[in-house]
């Protein structure tokens, strides 16, 4: 009696972890299937605005951890039967389903020029490159100095081309030491990288006329500093992401008309190219529809107030002033605007009509849709499946005009 007790003891407790274990396996199916659905069924809400933030940051890890939760629930089918194979088949058709949106996001990438390596996107990383320089290139108004961070190029036969970025963070936040991992990888590929400050607004400082001024004074800054560290002044990118992509497009194409004034006076150096990402080319849109991903219920007009110091209606100049379709001019530079279908705080239809607008104008201007993306879609990991188109479909323009 006491021989045959333990047997069943321990199948028993064998029994309970197995249940345990299909807990955790269903949980991730769950998760993957959450994270499909909100893919591939848009207008869900904050469900549609999560899963458009987690496709390109986690999708391939995601497709992984889906997998191996269909698998070893197979595994547990001779504890648990039904159980086990109700997980196993929730977990394989989320995973398929999610596969397909990865598989999706990685053909417009290759489409686009790019290209994805999705074992290095199932583990993205973190970290933070050091510039080669960090000097001052101006002071703002308010006393503070403006650094414009530089990253060498390393393997460059003569002069290399140079990438001017400007950060994104509405206006409000982020510092030109905030990319630095993919200010560090132009750079290897033989760019002078350089990331520029600005003046941010705050409730009591708006600086829609502060901002742009400054960027062209970092231009003019960053080409005559150029050849001194191996870049080439006469192959000047502008570059930028969400407010940084507005400040880009405004400078970059008022430089090109002769009315972008610089803060620190001098002729403005008109850029050869011009590459932003969900840039707020059309800020009325963007005050009237957009949202915080994944928040509809937290509107981002309050970041255009901070930089207009109004409301459409108090300061209607001002909204006219900092949008993209008034800056275009046939004179203006080739131009890549890399656009997410999902972005909720920068609405797609804005950015699609300034693309219209600036090649019914004779711009060479080309827009990269992304689908299954959200705003700031490449930001989070170093090599995730968003990064990497960020990086690859840039990368392919660039090369191709020569910079």
């Amino acid at each position: 009696m006491t021989t045959s007790a333990r047997p069943r003891r321990g199948r028993r407790l064998t029994g309970a972890a197995a249940g345990l274990a299909l807990v955790v396996l269903g949980f991730v199916g769950l998760m993957v299937a959450l994270v499909a659905l909100g893919a591939l069924v848009p207008g869900l809400g904050p469900l549609s605005g999560w899963a458009t933030v987690t496709v390109p940051a986690r999708g391939a890890t995601l497709v992984v951890a889906g997998l191996v939760a269909a698998v070893l629930a197979l595994l547990l089918r001779r504890r648990l039967r039904w159980t086990a194979t109700g997980v196993a088949i929730g977990s394989g058709v989320a995973t398929v389903a999610l596969a397909v949106v990865v598989g999706i996001l990685m053909a417009a990438t290759v489409s686009a020029g790019g290209s994805v390596n999705p074992f290095q996107a199932i583990v993205p990383s973190s970290g933070f490159a050091l510039p080669d320089g960090d000097p001052v290139y101006s002071t703002g108004p308010d006393g503070v100095g403006l650094h414009a961070a530089f990253w060498d190029p390393r393997g460059a036969t003569g002069p290399a081309p140079v990438l001017v970025y400007v950060h994104g963070g509405g206006w409000n936040g982020g510092s030109e030491l905030g990319n630095t991992d993919d200010m560090r990888w132009f750079a290897d590929r033989g760019r002078l990288a350089v990331s520029v400050a600005y003046t941010l607004s705050t409730g009591t400082r708006p600086t829609w006329d502060v901002a742009g001024p400054q960027v062209a004074c970092a231009l003019t800054k960053v080409a005559a500093l150029a050849p001194g560290r191996g870049g080439d002044p006469g192959r000047i990118v502008l570059a930028g992401d969400s407010a940084g992509g507005q400040l880009a497009v405004s400078v970059g194409y008022h430089a090109a008309s002769g009315t972008q004034p610089s803060s620190c006076g001098g002729v403005v150096p008109v850029p050869r190219g011009v590459l932003v990402q969900y840039p707020a080319v059309d800020l009325l849109d963007a005050y009237a529809h957009g949202h915080f991903p994944g928040q509809p219920g937290t509107p981002g007009a309050y970041l255009a107030q901070l930089y207009t110091g109004g409301t459409p209606e108090q300061v209607p100049d001002r909204y006219r002033a900092v949008s993209g379709g008034p800056a275009i001019t046939p004179r203006a530079p080739a131009t890549l605007v890399i656009g997410p279908t999902g972005d909720e705080l920068v609405p797609p239809g804005g950015v699609e009509r300034f693309v219209d607008q600036a090649r019914a104008a004779g711009v060479d201007a080309t827009l990269v849709r992304l689908p299954y993306a959200n705003h700031a879609y490449d930001i989070l990991g170093t090599g995730s499946l968003g990064n990497q188109a960020r990086r690859t479909i840039s990368e392919h323009w660039l090369t191709q005009h020569g910079w």
